[in-house]
């Protein structure tokens, strides 16, 4: 390896110049980017070696993230400045899997002189200001930082204009003062703009008072066997200058420590960096009390500021919640959080959270002997903006577009035209990203990159200034109409949470991309496509109720357009008969949504469409108890999937009809259809169906449950229970899990007598679906059940009546004072399915009230009910009716009778010996004996 005190190296006809950062061939200039000329330095101080990729990207990319991609483009940059392809061996050589090599020979040309003292004489004392105010939030920072000096002499405060770096570094080095024999010198960099005054600023600083003529040498003589540290404050833009004072004096004296604040790194080898984040902010809460706001520093920081201004104003539990808000909106970013602060008296929290909206007109009065770029925080993003090249400031524009994080692909494909090469676009991100400008995180498969709120909206006045606001926005809808289409076939091979992680993060985008395309001077045609593309991940994500309102919006521009389009008029129905499935709006506008996507998919031929408009039909006639309509659409459906030879279409053919069967009674062809679609849903895996959101493997598992326990076999329901539960909650989808426990997991715990199951069950879909009628009917139910004798005979009578259709009369009776006894009712409409119970609990209902010729009534609908659940295979329901009959001919003496028609069912069981029927049965057998 080459000692790193040589500074100039030969190779062919190449000099390279590492300390003037310079390359000649044959004694002429050789023009290579920055990026390019740090990678050779690295390889030819390393020539001969393999240098790892890791080991490049952290010197010449020190302390920022980017994509090897970036490494990639600038080698290929390096080979042809060194006219590589034109060599039989090439410069520099790729290792595959390893990194890269310098192959050449190098020459060590001359080495620094040594530098001794050149008698300058100094009058130097420490100048560290004082501060006047506490630092909020930054210990943990001061830590690391007095830390990274144990393991270098050089250490950069790095982050975006506002983040308090000055603040830190003042911090920090009061921390050092004692460990330095309080040989702290604070150079003030701000207000020199030209690079040639840095050397003057700093021996000024360090109180030079001879040989000033030749300031670096004076620098050193000072430092060289001094130990102490040097603050370089507010370095960007002079970043060039002070890195190399920064290397000479790191190289050249053995005490010297040095901390730069800058909103970009040095770049030079020892540095450390250290990358200051936003303050921590409180996550969305609208129940938070002052003490949990609190606890998050930057609450802390603007309760501090604005009681300092504000002698009368104190955070209690009403104001949390804003102040929350507030420092959110402001991304923790501490000069933000300040300004916000200091108008607080003027126009209180609320309204000072409704002001943000215009945060760059609101957040104007900074502290009076600050920087002029601290004054207000378009100042201070004025300040970063200038500092920035033409490349990079209209990089900065074209990326504000995004609303949330974004990759380098998505930026390329909005900011990369002609002539703008890729690799001048790629450079202006990465280097966005070491000016604190733009922040990435490489913490997961693929770079994600993120603006800051601030800099996000001031971009975008730039953009809009710029004339380029409607091509940007054009592109932008563009480019997520072309990843949604990608996203379809990703969902055909996942479906499930990484399809989710993968996607989910881009709703923001898109309900900008779609308010702008339909908005004036937007572009239609992609807006109405991207509603069509994106109602998969709407669906997924559960924003059906946006999704619906979208979708009608959509169909109103399409009826606008002068000539009719029926492919893209059916995809709109299709997908709006389903937001209005899954936002549980009227069946009259569901069916007329369905009924009209049916009739232009018949037209065209669009079997797909097709198959999603006959299931439409079929759910809302499901949905409103019409089971013998129901079949219809169910049996069309299975004629179509046929057809049309798609297994996934016959699998949910198969579903639905299990369903439908299930309620008209004929539970032997339900389970047979639900074991056969759960047996390929098992080994398929967990795959959710964009329009039909949960999985075939949870309904059928769920439907199982029901079944089996009707059938008698309650463990085996319980079995299947917990199996649908744990595929609802690796879906990752709530209404999976909402649709598991209020189709299957509330009515088998009631079932089954283990009411503290139930009450469970409804806690866990609480958060989400607390107001929603399904669980509130079984909420109703559950109360009734816990009541006593009278309120368990009024629940036994809504239990089986609990469904989308009877949902509404069940919880208006919630609201009343007292709820009736019930009248008798047999009248089960098409859900056949319950009527074996519902005789039972009518009978039961005919003993409560009384009257003449009761006793015979009820026997008469017990023998009924007996007959139908043996008829049908529901021995549980069975159990309840012999149950009751039994005591009803106990009361008229026929004892032996009783015990042994309830025995000859209970013997029929071979589980659920623990269920409260069972147990109640066998309690009543031994009575009777």
């Amino acid at each position: 390896m080459l000692d790193g005190s040589f500074s100039t190296f030969a190779f062919g006809p190449f000099r390279l110049f590492a300390a003037e950062r310079r390359l000649e061939k044959d004694g002429k200039p050789v023009r290579l980017g920055g990026r390019a000329l740090d990678l050779l330095i690295v390889l030819v101080e390393h020539a001969g070696e393999i240098v790892s990729n890791r080991a490049i990207l952290e010197r010449v990319w020190h302390g920022v993230t980017v994509d090897e991609n970036s490494l990639r483009f600038h080698v290929k940059n390096l080979r042809r400045a060194l006219a590589d392809d034109q060599r039989d061996a090439p410069y520099v050589t790729n290792v595959s899997g390893r990194g890269y090599c310098f192959a050449a020979r190098v020459e060590r040309l001359d080495r620094m002189d040594e530098q001794g003292s050149n008698g300058a004489s100094f009058d130097a004392s420490p100048n560290l200001p004082i501060r006047g105010r506490a630092i909020v939030g930054r210990t943990d920072n001061i830590e690391l930082i007095s830390r990274e000096f144990s393991r270098g002499r050089l250490v950069t405060i790095a982050g975006p204009g506002g983040i308090g770096k000055t603040t830190l570094a003042m911090a920090t080095a009061e921390a050092l003062r004692r460990s330095f024999g309080d040989a702290v010198f604070f150079v003030e960099l701000a207000p020199v703009e030209d690079a040639a005054l840095v050397l003057s600023a700093v021996v000024s600083a360090l109180g030079i008072v001879r040989r000033a003529d030749e300031p670096m040498a004076a620098i050193v003589d000072f430092l060289r066997d001094r130990r102490l540290l040097i603050v370089l404050d507010n370095c960007e833009q002079v970043i060039e200058a002070v890195a190399a004072l920064a290397d000479h004096v790191i190289q050249n004296t053995v005490g010297t420590h040095v901390l730069v604040t800058s909103r970009e790194t040095l770049r030079i080898q020892g540095e450390r960096v250290h990358r200051l984040m936003p303050l921590a902010c409180p996550p969305v809460n609208d129940d938070m009390s002052a003490e949990e706001a609190m606890s998050y520093a930057a609450v802390q920081l603007f309760v501090d500021r604005t009681t300092a201004g504000f002698g009368g104003f104190s955070l209690n539990d009403a104001l949390a919640p804003t102040a929350a808000e507030i420092c959110r909106r402001l991304d923790g970013i501490p000069l933000a959080i300040e300004l916000a602060a200091a108008r607080v008296e003027f126009f209180g929290l609320p309204g000072l959270a409704r002001g943000l909206n215009d945060m760059f007109a609101l957040l104007t009065q900074g502290r009076r002997l600050a920087l002029p770029r601290h004054q207000t925080l378009r100042a201070a993003l004025d300040w970063s903006y200038h500092l920035l090249s033409p490349t990079e400031q209209a990089v900065l524009q074209g990326i504000a577009i995004f609303r949330t994080t974004f990759t380098l692909d998505s930026a390329l494909a909005i900011v990369l035209r002609p002539p703008t090469a890729v690799e001048s676009t790629v450079d202006a991100m990465a280097n966005l990203v070491a000016k604190s400008m733009l922040t990435a995180d490489s913490t997961g498969d693929v770079v994600q990159y993120r603006l800051l709120e601030s800099t996000r909206i001031y971009a975008n006045e730039k953009l809009a200034a710029s004339g380029d606001k409607a091509e940007t926005a054009r592109r932008h809808a563009d480019h997520h109409l072309r990843l949604l289409e990608a996203a379809a076939a990703d969902w055909e091979s996942d479906a499930g949470k990484a399809w989710l992680r993968l996607y989910a993060g881009r709703i923001d985008d898109i309900r900008a991309a779609l308010d702008w395309c339909f908005s004036d001077g937007g572009d239609l045609l992609i807006g109405l496509h991207l509603m069509i593309a994106s109602a998969r991940l709407w669906f997924r994500l559960s924003l059906t109720l946006e999704c619906r309102d979208r979708i009608e919006a959509a169909l109103q521009f399409l009826s606008s357009l002068p000539k009719p389009d029926v492919a893209m008029e059916m995809r709109l129905q299709a997908a709006l008969g389903h937001a209005l499935w899954y936002s549980a709006s009227d069946a009259d506008r569901l069916e007329r949504a369905f009924g009209r996507a049916l009739v232009l998919a018949d037209e065209v031929g669009d079997v797909p469409i097709q198959l999603q408009a006959l299931w439409g039909l079929w759910a809302s006639r499901r949905a409103g108890g019409r089971y013998r309509e129901a079949l219809v659409f169910a049996e069309k459906y299975t004629t179509v999937a046929r057809a049309s030879g798609d297994e996934a279409a016959r699998l949910l053919g198969g579903r639905i009809l299990g369903l439908t069967h299930h309620y008209l009674g004929d539970q032997e062809t339900a389970r047979d259809l639900s074991e056969q679609v759960l047996r390929i849903g098992r080994r398929t895996g967990n795959v959710l169906n964009s329009e039909f959101q949960v999985s075939h493997e949870i309904t059928a598992a769920t439907m199982l449950t029901r079944i089996l326990w009707l059938q008698g076999l309650p463990d085996q329901a319980t079995a299947m229970l917990q199996e649908a539960i744990a595929a609802a909650e690796q879906s990752g989808h709530w209404f999976s899990m909402y649709y598991t426990l209020c189709f299957a997991g509330c009515p088998l715990s009631l079932w089954i007598g283990n009411l503290a199951q139930t009450q469970h069950y409804l806690d866990m879909t609480l958060n989400r679906a607390a107001a929603d009628r399904w669980r509130r009917c079984w909420a109703l139910v559950l109360r009734l059940r816990q009541s006593g004798e009278r309120g368990a005979l009024i629940a036994s009578s809504l239990e089986p009546r609990v469904d989308l259709n009877t949902a509404q009369e069940i919880i208006a009776l919630a609201s009343a004072a007292t709820i009736p006894m019930p009248q008798p009712n047999d009248d089960v409409g098409d859900a056949l399915w319950s009527l074996p119970e519902v005789l039972r609990v009518n009978a039961e209902l005919l003993l409560w009230h009384g009257g003449a010729d009761v006793a015979a009534a009820a026997e008469s609908k017990l023998l009924r009910s007996l007959d139908l659940a043996q008829e049908r295979s529901t021995l549980s329901w069975e159990l309840r009716a012999a149950t009751s009959l039994a005591r009803l001919w106990h009361r008229n003496g026929r004892v032996a009778e009783a015990r042994d028609s309830l025995a000859a069912t209970c013997d029929r069981f071979s589980e659920g010996f623990d269920t409260g029927d069972f147990i109640v049965a066998r309690q009543l057998i031994a009575e009777w004996s």
